[in-house]
C-alpha cells in the first residue's frame, strides 16, 4: 500500500497530548519528525516506544507507534498497540477501533474485526469516508468466511527463482523471436538506486528486473539464467515498475514515479521504450504526454503554486494493444487511485477517460489487467468487500461498461494484500503477487494454478404423487429453489406431464428446494443436498413429493422432507 500517513483524524492530536515533561515532548518531536517528514517509520517506531517506556499512558505515542508497526507490515504489533491505545483511553477517538478492525481483519480474525467495525460504527455517527470504508470492511468480513469455507478452485506455490527478501511484485511476460523473458518490479539491491526507500523499509527504490525462461508453457517453463536488471536505459534511481508489453514485442510501458530528492519524476507517469531485436535490449524511455495528469499544489510557506503529476501507473493492454487501462489518482476520479482508460488513435493515445462507478470506489483500486478474451478486466481494490486488504476481482466487460465485480476468493485472495494478477493461461494458470505470511521478502510473486478435478454432474428426479393413494398427480409443477442462508432463490421449474416426473440438473456444494404443486392440492417441499458430492452421480431412487389434497375442515401439518444427496434415507432432522 502507499505512503498514506495522514488517513486518521488522529493526526491533530490535542486530545492526546496535554501537558507532558519537557524529554517526552522532544522525544515525540523527534519521532513526528521521523514519521511525517522523512517518512521513515522503522525509525519513528524506535522514539515512539522510548516515550512509552517514559511515559506508558502516552496515548498519542501508542497510536503513532501501531500505524508505523502497521505500515512496515508488522500487523500483529500494531494490533497490540492499537488496543494498548484503546486500553489508555477509549473515549479519545473512535477512528482507532477502525484502525484495529483492520488489522484485526488482515490476520484473518473475522469475528474480531466484525466486533470493532460494530463499535466503530456505533460511535461513528458521521456520514463520511470513514463510515463507508467501515460498512464495506464488515460486509468484506462476512463474506470472507463465506468464501474461505468453499473448497478451493486454485493453488499457489512461490515463484522461488524471481522472489527476493525485498518486495517482488507486477510480474509479465515478453517473448520476441521465440524467446520468452519474465518482467517484474523489485526492491532488491543491485538495481540503479542505491539509497533505502524508508516509507515500506525496502532495501532501495524499484526497477525493472529479467528472467529468462525457455518458453511461456505451463507453469513457467525452465530458467535460462539469472535474474537481471534492465539497465539504465528504462530504470532510473526513482521507482520504476509495473510494465506492460505490446502484442508485437516490441513496445514496453511502464510507469516511472518520483520519491525524496528525485522531484523531477514528481507523481508517477506513463513512459514507453521500444525494444531492439537486433540489439536485444531496450531503448531509452520517453513520457507519454497525452497520459500524464497534472495537479495544481502548494510548494513552499508562501502560497506558491505549482503544476506537478498526478499519480499515473500501473499500464496494461488489450489483446490488440489499442486500449490502455492504467491507475491514476487525477481529477475526476471518485477517490484514491481509481482505474481510467485511453484508445489509441493511429500512433497516438486519446484522452484518457475514467473507467466508470461499477469498478471504481472512493478508494482505491490498483493493477488492472485485461484478459485474454479481451472482455474482462482484473484489477486489485480495497474499496470492494474483500477478505482484507488489498483482493483481484473481475469484471466482464469493456471502456465504462461493466458488470458488478466479483472476487475471485481463496487462495487467490488471502486477508493481506493480494494484487498484480497476471493470467499466462486466462483463469487457468497465471501470476499474482502478495505479502500473505510465508513468504520471502515483503511482497512474493506466486504461480496459480487451477485445480483440474473431474468434471462432477449430477441429477434428481422423481414423481409428484398423491400422499393418501400413492399414485402420480399428472400435470403438476415443481419448482427447484437454491437455499440461499435465509432465502430461497428460483432457479428452475419443471411442468410434468402425464407421468408426473420431473428431473433437474444440480451442482456441487449446494442446498437445495423442491417444491411440488398441483390444483386441489397443498404444496409441499423437499430438501436436497449436494454439499458432500464428490463424484458425479445419478439419486437412482426417486425423490418422490407427496401432495395432500386440499380437503373442507380437515386440518393438514406439513413437514419437511430432507434427503443429502446420494443418501435414500431420510435425515434424523426430518423426522
Amino acid at each position: 500500500m502507499r505512503w498514506l500517513p495522514l488517513l486518521s483524524l488522529l493526526v491533530a492530536g490535542t486530545a492526546f497530548l496535554g501537558a507532558q515533561p519537557r524529554k517526552v515532548r522532544k522525544l515525540l518531536a523527534e519521532a513526528d519528525k521521523e514519521y511525517y517528514v522523512f517518512r521513515n517509520p522503522e525509525k519513528a517506531a524506535e522514539l515512539y516506544k522510548q516515550v512509552l517506556s517514559q511515559d506508558p499512558t502516552n496515548q498519542y505515542a501508542a497510536y503513532r507507534l501501531a500505524r508505523c508497526y502497521w505500515y512496515t507490515n508488522n500487523t500483529e504489533q500494531a494490533a497490540e498497540a492499537y488496543q494498548k491505545a484503546l486500553a489508555i483511553n477509549a473515549e479519545a477517538n473512535d477512528t482507532i477501533y477502525l484502525d484495529l478492525a483492520l488489522a484485526q481483519k488482515k490476520l484473518g480474525r473475522y469475528p474480531e474485526a466484525t466486533q470493532s467495525l460494530q463499535e466503530f460504527l456505533r460511535r461513528h455517527k458521521a456520514q463520511d469516508i470513514l463510515r463507508k470504508q467501515a460498512e464495506v470492511e464488515l460486509q468484506g468480513c462476512e463474506l470472507a468466511q463465506k468464501l474461505l469455507a468453499q473448497q478451493p478452485d486454485y493453488e499457489l506455490r512461490a515463484l522461488t527463482a524471481v522472489n527476493s527478501q525485498a518486495s517482488d511484485y507486477a510480474p509479465t511476460l515478453f517473448v520476441v523471436k521465440g524467446d520468452t523473458f519474465l518482467i517484474f518490479t523489485s526492491h532488491r539491491t543491485g538495481g540503479q538506486s542505491k539509497e533505502r526507500f524508508p516509507e515500506y523499509g525496502e532495501p532501495t527504490y524499484s526497477d525493472l528486473w529479467v528472467l529468462q525462461l525457455k518458453s511461456d508453457t505451463v507453469p513457467l517453463g525452465k530458467v535460462v539464467g539469472k535474474v537481471q536488471n534492465l539497465g539504465k536505459r528504462v530504470n532510473t534511481p526513482a521507482n520504476d515498475g509495473s510494465a506492460v508489453i505490446s502484442p508485437d514485442g516490441l513496445t514496453m510501458y511502464y510507469s516511472i514515479c518520483g520519491q525524496g530528492k528525485y522531484r523531477k519524476f514528481w507523481g508517477c507517469s506513463i513512459y514507453q521504450s521500444t525494444f531492439d531485436p537486433q540489439k536485444k535490449e531496450w531503448g531509452p524511455f520517453e513520457k507519454i504526454e497525452a497520459l500524464a495528469g497534472k495537479r495544481e499544489v502548494v510548494v513552499n510557506s508562501r502560497g506558491k503554486k505549482k503544476l506537478v503529476p498526478t499519480y499515473d501507473a500501473q499500464p496494461t493492454l488489450s489483446p490488440d494493444g489499442n486500449l490502455m487501462y492504467f491507475v491514476s489518482d487525477r481529477d475526476g476520479g471518485l477517490g484514491g487511485t481509481d482505474i481510467w482508460y485511453a484508445q489509441r488513435v493511429g500512433k497516438e493515445w486519446g484522452a484518457p477517460v475514467h473507467a466508470g462507478k461499477i469498478i471504481n470506489t472512493p478508494f482505491n483500486e490498483i493493477y488492472p489487467h485485461v484478459g485474454r478474451d479481451g472482455k474482462t478486466l482484473y484489477f486489485a481494490s480495497d474499496g470492494h468487500p474483500g477478505l482484507g486488504g488489498y483482493d483481484v476481482f473481475k469484471a466482464e466487460g469493456r471502456l465504462a461498461t461493466w458488470q458488478q465485480p466479483q472476487n475471485l476468493g481463496a487462495p487467490i485472495n488471502s486477508s493481506y494484500d493480494d494484487f498484480s494478477l497476471y493470467w499466462l493461461k486466462q483463469d487457468t494458470v497465471g501470476l499474482i503477487a502478495s505479502n500473505r505470511p510465508g513468504g520471502r521478502g515483503r511482497d512474493d510473486i506466486y504461480v496459480v494454478k487451477r485445480i483440474l478435478r473431474p468434471k462432477i454432474e449430477l441429477a434428481v428426479h422423481g414423481t409428484v404423487r398423491d400422499a393418501a393413494t400413492k399414485l402420480p398427480i399428472p400435470f403438476a409443477t415443481v419448482t427447484l429453489y437454491e437455499v440461499q442462508g435465509e432465502k430461497l432463490v428460483p432457479l428452475d421449474t419443471f411442468n410434468t406431464d402425464q407421468s408426473a416426473a420431473y428431473r433437474f440438473t444440480l451442482v456441487p456444494g449446494k442446498d437445495y428446494r423442491l417444491v411440488g404443486n398441483a390444483p386441489e392440492y397443498l404444496a409441499n417441499e423437499v430438501a436436497v443436498s449436494t454439499k458432500d458430492a464428490t463424484k458425479s452421480m445419478d439419486l437412482e431412487a426417486d425423490i418422490d413429493i407427496f401432495l395432500d389434497r386440499i380437503e373442507i375442515a380437515r386440518p393438514i401439518v406439513l413437514q419437511n422432507i430432507y434427503f443429502d444427496f446420494d443418501k435414500y434415507d431420510i435425515r434424523p432432522d426430518a423426522a
